[in-house]
């Protein structure tokens, strides 16, 4: 029934030179993995598409583009249509039909001879290829290109978000041109302050890279604030774990010149930045980037703000899982800034707000609602000053800071004290996990308890501001008090409700906000929580909604006080670590559906590598086990994962990008029979 096969090499890089050129290698020489390289690249780089690659471009209803203009200025854009405006006649040729957008700084680019890195993403499945090549014909509005490099990326630190869209027609309009300016604007640091994803596109224009000369685009991705905004003209960023073939350091290297993309997925604005950037491998900066590898510092010499030019608006997003293991960053550790206090004024008996202003021209660090800013009191008769942190406690505007302190404490007791209009003010860049999600559509629930109130007044504010963005079909703000007199922000609350028909506001004295009275304020309904007040009252509504059967990940609090919310564990699948089998025994594969059967013997490598050899066609993407797109039945048998794969393993299925059979018995050989 099955017939037995002699392995042969599995597809991948065939020519004699390597896919990269100077600068990547000496990237991947400087992270260590250079040897490691030439052999995962050569299979997995191919100088063809195959034809999951194909289909997928043809499945996207936009596409992410790299090219270099007339100056050589890097530029990172996007080309849309509708789903088949990317087509390809045959593997090695790709042609890119639809239509460039308003401001586009490539559109007047693309003629033959152009290097173009392209990118197929497709966020709400967080799968994503890349295509190199260089344009040989453009006609009929369509770019047609020989393809160089092809080759899948993992699904790491992709945001799922769905796009629908408005009108492929549609643009901004006419009379609305692109703003451009030498530095970043209050508007363009806070899109950059909320941002999650933005695009990179680099460029090796040099005869001397040979094979691997061209222009590429990737993506990046992290928690809201991952790029760091140090001031109007320089930005920092994190490197994560990712492929290792470093195309992007590697063409930096090269030439510093790159381009930077930030989308606004709410309004649709489109931000490209021309940067020049610094490679950062070591030092104590990387300290304040938890997860980073490396950083990039990016010097910003052009800023082009489109607005509205995408017509694409996007669901909620669900963000990627690798983010859990970084952080939340702030500017370097020393990087404290002094600040003037502009302004003092009483909120409530006990409890002052405090303005700040800056000290120079340099603009305030932009920040998301709900965030803290850190600051340093040096305080008569302390061995050491006092740091602490307190939540802004309005919408950033790029003129002013606020924070509103009760008086309950050394640190807070000096505020009050101490503190006047006029004084000056040790502080870093504002920071913390707690934000306001503007991407989701859902209607909001703040929920808070005495000082607790702070981030919530600082999101109502934030979404009151935001006129150019899609608003949320109702606002409800709760909040508890042990006196009327003791709630600050009372007259805020009340022109906020006048001016907000979206707004209702419920208060309440002397008795507990819990569980039972959101319920009676609250109608019927699907939300995004957003909790802050004393460790009981948190606990009591976190518990309370999770058993109505509210989402986790709809419930975001900020506590007082370390770890004072316990959430409900989520169980999540583990990929089975099995010791691997005696390298001496032999294997036996069986391709259930393929009808093929192969010996398999640890040089073969891991289980997708073998299907190759052997002419089993299975889906793949990453093959470094992140993605899932490999996964794949296990009808009988047993595997092992040499390295522990980070993707979840369904139960009765195989990452086979990573898997290899397992021994089942002592001095057995195994035999893996795969639905493929």
């Amino acid at each position: 029934m099955y017939d037995t096969l002699v392995a042969a090499p599995p597809p991948g890089w065939s020519a004699v030179e390597s896919p990269f050129h100077a600068g990547e290698l000496a990237a991947q020489e400087l992270a260590g993995v250079r040897e490691r390289m030439d052999v995962n690249a050569r299979r997995g780089i191919r100088d063809y598409m195959p034809e999951q690659h194909r289909q997928f471009f043809a499945e996207q209803p936009f596409m992410v583009l790299g090219g270099v203009d007339a100056a050589g200025q890097p530029w990172a854009t996007l080309r849309i249509g509708e789903p088949g405006f990317v087509s390809t006649p045959d593997e090695r040729t790709l042609r890119i039909a639809g239509h460039s957008l308003k401001g586009d700084p490539l559109a007047s680019a693309w003629k033959a001879g152009a290097l173009l890195g392209g990118l197929g993403i497709q966020p709400a499945t967080r799968r994503r290829n890349r295509v190199n090549g260089v344009v040989t014909s453009v006609d009929e509005n369509a770019i047609t290109v020989a393809v160089s490099q092809s080759y899948g990326n993992c699904a790491k630190y992709i945001q799922s978000r769905t796009p629908t869209p408005i009108d492929f027609g549609k643009q901004a309009r006419d009379d609305e041109a692109p703003v451009i300016t030498d530095h970043l604007s209050d508007a363009d640091r806070e899109l950059i302050a909320n941002a999650d994803t933005f695009f990179i596109a680099s460029a090796n224009t040099s005869d001397d890279a040979g094979i691997g000369r061209g222009a590429d685009v990737s993506h990046r991705g992290g928690k809201p604030g991952f790029i760091r905004i140090d001031s109007k003209h320089a930005l920092t960023t994190p490197d994560f774990s990712g492929n290792l073939f470093f195309n992007t350091i590697g063409n930096l290297m090269r030439d510093p010149r790159a381009g930077l993309l930030v989308i606004d997925f709410v309004s649709g604005d489109l931000l490209y930045l021309a940067v020049d950037a610094e490679v950062i491998w070591e030092g104590k900066d990387l300290e304040s980037f938890e997860g980073a590898e490396r950083l990039i510092r990016w010097r910003v010499r052009e800023v082009r703000r489109t607005r509205s030019a995408l017509p694409l608006r996007w669901s909620g997003v669900q963000y990627a899982p690798q983010l859990a293991k970084t952080g939340s960053w702030t500017k370097a550790p020393s990087a404290w800034r002094t600040l003037n206090v502009a302004e003092v004024r009483d909120e409530a008996p006990g409890i002052k707000s405090f303005y700040f202003e800056p000290t120079d021209d340099e603009p305030l660090a932009s920040f998301a609602p709900g965030q803290f800013l850190p600051i340093r009191l040096n305080i008569p008769g302390l061995a050491a000053p006092l740091i602490r942190t307190y939540t802004l406690s309005d919408a950033h505007d790029g003129k002013r800071y606020r924070i509103t302190v009760k008086r309950e404490g050394v640190a807070s007791t000096w505020l009050h004290e101490h503190i006047d209009a006029g004084s000056v003010m040790e502080t870093k860049t504002p920071s913390g996990a707690f934000v306001l999600d503007r991407t989701s559509s859902r209607p909001i629930v703040f929920v808070s308890a005495g000082i607790g109130i702070t981030p919530m007044i600082a999101m109502l504010n934030s979404v009151r501001s935001n006129n150019d963005r899609a608003q949320p079909e109702h606002v409800y703000f709760i909040h508890g008090a042990r006196r009327a007199i003791d709630r600050p922000f009372a007259d805020e609350l009340d022109a906020a409700a006048q001016a907000f028909p979206q707004l209702s506001v419920h208060l309440r004295d002397a008795q507990r906000v819990d569980i039972d009275y959101l319920r009676s304020v609250l109608p019927f309904g699907d939300y995004d929580f957003y909790l802050c007040g004393p460790a009981a009252f948190m606990q009591d509504l976190y518990t309370g909604l999770r058993a109505l059967n509210v989402a986790d990940d709809r419930i975001r609090f900020e506590a007082f006080g370390p770890a004072s919310v316990k959430r409900t564990e989520r169980s999540a699948a583990v990929a089975p670590i099995v010791p691997v089998r005696d390298p001496e025994l032999m294997s036996k594969v069986i391709f259930m559906r393929s009808q093929k059967t192969a010996q398999w013997s640890p040089e073969d490598g891991s289980l997708l590598d073998f299907a190759e050899a052997n002419g089993v066609a299975v889906a793949s993407n990453c093959r470094s086990g992140v993605c899932g797109t490999c996964s794949t039945r296990l009808l009988s048998g047993d595997v092992a994962y040499p390295v522990p794969c980070e993707g979840e393993v369904e139960p009765g299925h195989a990452l086979i990008c990573s898997a290899i059979p397992a021994k089942t018995g002592p001095g057995e050989d195994s035999v893996v029979v795969l639905d493929a």
